[in-house]
């Protein structure tokens, strides 16, 4: 797959906003500007397919709180942390920029017979639709986009939206079965593989059916042929360029310019770190730390180290997914805290729902690493104390936050959904009886699927063996990869009964999906798992679980006809979870 940066056709729409989308080129007066009706395929797929990725970064973020795997820092409750106006731009860019294009683009793309554009047109409005009917229940739909004609179009049940977004999908499929006139001059998904996109819109179709509990739907899916390789991952890959327009990953520029960047999960770092009692072969691949001594430091800086009491409820003792009885770590756990500081980690973030300021301690923080954002890779090298100083035969080295240079550049990726994704949804399925697959051998390719991919993808920007000679910074070998895939399974063979072996999928599930929340969501509100994560930090009771997020406050606002929500604990028809979510 080309590299974004390469391509200059695309790079030129990177981040347009929704106040440049195709269908607002109509209002120009230059004669000779580009409007709706002499627009190109290609400009319009050009555009659709790079604000869509924009757009389901944008989505993931509420959902990566609620998952902990990114540090929910918006509010000490759920009530707080989730206002109506935290939705306004996810909602906007299916409503007013995204799926407009998208129409207007099968319009053209269907009177072409481009059957490609027109697929896979129908495939990404059908996802943008879904994840917007997972977020918030039912939606406008068979009212909405109709301009000026209705500017309060009425909500339709979520279920109902569910069955016109699987025809989309089957007419995605036939559209992508016809022989086309055309094809995109560039695609960053697939490449104009007509195949490879089926198989996504089959694959889509078995997340559908695995939401519903649909048998039927997950055997035809399943038939059909699912995403089960990393040659079929559904990924949008960024560049390196750094000046306008910026083309690399989201999550790099944080990171590795000159700010501090958001606080990592506390609890999701300590999972991979020391819960098992080994680390997680893809804990260096997902995040970068910036200093390993914290024996120095001052109340100011280290607010959650040093400054923070734990939190009395944080001691109760729980059997974890693995049969280990443990409590909720405290800011890192054993791996950072102010009594072992000559020893801690230096896995430092934040634990979940501590919406404290933000003190001076952008250099001190822990980063993502190369997967996905294409920052760098863990070696053990750190720089250590206030001044930036480092140990003694460690080579010099510098904080991430060095002008965007370091690392991969940000040449990322989105990891849309990947085979490991799938893998995981069908050891779910198998379990509750959906299929007749081997939820165990599901759960072991997902395993060992995940971790090949995150440790492939980041090959070329980490170090080969120990850089150092610290014995901490070499790559994981085949050992660590059979330890870790052997201990999960004498776990989930050991289990009691399938909702400890449920737990134990989504709890891998999770640590396999580092940046896609949406998956982590759904797989939550399906199952009612993993029931042990980390809970709030500054109150024992943070009010209820979001199994639905607010309408956006411009919806509510000028939509005569919107609903009322202000129950966070409305459910989606599809919930099977029970009341553990917390």
């Amino acid at each position: 797959m080309k590299k974004l940066n390469k391509l200059y056709l695309i790079v030129a729409f990177m981040f347009v906003g929704y106040s440049c989308e195709l269908t607002d080129l109509d209002q120009l007066d230059n004669p000779n500007a580009v409007t709706v009706e002499n627009a190109g395929l290609d400009l319009y797929w050009n555009v659709v397919q790079t604000s869509f990725a924009g757009w389901w970064y944008g989505n993931q973020t509420p959902m990566l709180h609620l998952g902990r795997m990114l540090a929910s820092t918006w509010g000490q409750t759920y009530d707080n942390a989730y206002l109506p106006q935290s939705f306004n731009g996810s909602w906007y860019g299916v409503y007013s920029g995204m799926v407009p294009d998208i129409d207007a683009m099968i319009e053209k793309g269907t009177t072409a017979e481009s059957w490609i554009h027109v697929g896979a047109g129908k495939i990404l409005k059908a996802y943008a639709i879904q994840m917007l009917v997972d977020k918030h229940g039912d939606i406008p739909f068979s009212e909405a986009w109709q301009g000026t004609a209705n500017l309060s179009p009425k909500v339709d049940d979520a279920a109902s939206i569910y069955a016109a977004i699987e025809a989309m999908y089957d007419e995605a499929i036939a559209d992508l079965g016809k022989t086309a006139i055309g094809a995109p001059a560039v695609d960053i998904f697939y490449g104009s593989d007509k195949a490879k996109w089926i198989t996504l819109a089959n694959t889509l179709k078995f997340r559908l059916a695995l939401n519903k509990g649909d048998a039927a739907g997950i055997s035809a899916a399943l038939s059909a042929g699912v995403i089960d390789e990393k040659a079929e991952d559904w990924v949008f890959q960024y560049g390196a360029n750094r000046q306008n327009p910026d083309s690399r990953h989201p999550w790099y520029g944080g990171a590795y310019e000159a700010s501090g960047g958001p606080y990592q999960s506390n609890y999701f770092m300590w999972e991979l770190m020391e819960e098992k009692g080994f680390a997680d072969p893809r804990l260096r691949y997902y995040y970068k730390r910036q200093d390993l001594d914290m024996s120095d430091e001052d109340n100011f800086t280290l607010d959650c180290v040093v400054a923070e009491t734990r939190p009395g409820w944080y001691d109760n003792a729980y059997t974890n997914a693995y049969g280990d009885q443990v409590t909720w770590p405290f800011c890192g756990g054993s791996s950072f805290t102010h009594t072992d500081a000559l020893a801690a980690k230096g896995y430092w973030g934040r634990d979940h729902l501590n919406d404290d300021g933000t003190p001076p301690d952008g250099e001190k923080r822990t980063h993502r690493g190369t997967y996905p954002a294409a920052g760098e890779y863990d070696d053990g090298n750190a720089a250590t104390g206030k001044d930036g100083a480092v140990e003694a035969g460690v080579k010099t080295v510098v904080h991430t936050q060095n002008g965007g240079v370091d690392g991969g550049g940000g040449d990322g990726h989105a990891p849309l959904l990947m085979s490991a994704n799938v893998y995981f949804m069908r050891a779910e399925a198998a379990l509750d009886g959906l299929s007749s697959e081997s939820a165990r051998d599901m759960l072991e390719n997902g395993l060992r699927t995940s971790i090949a991919s995150v440790m492939d993808y980041s090959a070329s920007w980490s170090p080969v063996g120990d850089v150092d000679g610290d014995g901490v910074g070499v790559v994981p070998a085949a050992l660590a990869v059979d330890r870790y895939v052997t201990f999960v399974l004498n776990a989930f063979d050991a289990a009691a009964d399938n909702e400890a072996k449920m737990n134990i999928i989504v709890k891998e599930h999770r640590l396999a999906s580092f940046s896609n929340g949406i998956e982590i969501y759904n797989a939550m509100r399906r199952t009612g798992h993993p029931t042990e994560m980390q809970g709030p930090m500054k109150t024992p009771n943070a009010g209820t679980f979001p199994r639905l997020f607010p309408y956006p406050s411009d919806f509510s606002n000028l939509n005569a006809n919107a609903p009322v929500r202000t129950d966070l604990g409305e459910k989606i028809f599809w919930d099977r979870a029970g009341s553990g979510l917390n």
